[in-house]
């Protein structure tokens, strides 16, 4: 294992952001952040779970946030509004359409008798 001497660059930030590439856990770690899908105020859980199977006592599954790279697991911030996170706000904005448009004509789960039924949209500030 090689180590590096970030001592010279001048950003914390950078730091890190050298550090974490260098990481032998790094493929996790930019999983996550795939998995953020650009989300700028990412969440940062940490502890553990345990899945046990109550009619036997086994234990299928198991996971803590300290085996991560960065000690943490990083979850999207789920804010919708974009001046926060303009991510998180483009994909609820396509999701909401969706909703909008499956209740007026049917489709996930809603049938397709709603496109009869009377229509109001109202919005309240």
């Amino acid at each position: 294992m090689v180590t590096l001497d970030l001592r010279h660059v001048a950003s914390p930030a950078v730091r890190d952001l050298l550090h974490l590439v260098n990481h032998p856990g790094f493929d996790r770690a930019q999983q996550q952040i795939e998995r953020l899908g650009g989300c700028t105020e990412p969440v940062r859980l940490t502890g553990q779970s345990t899945t046990v199977d109550t009619a036997t006592g086994e234990v299928l599954r198991s996971y803590t946030s300290s085996d991560e790279p960065t000690g943490s697991l990083l979850t999207t911030c789920g804010n919708r509004r974009a001046s926060r996170c303009p991510a998180r706000s483009r994909l609820y904005a396509a999701d909401t359409y969706h909703l909008i448009r499956a209740g007026l004509t049917g489709g996930k789960a809603v049938p397709d008798t709603v496109r009869t039924h009377p229509r109001v949209f109202a919005t309240l500030t």
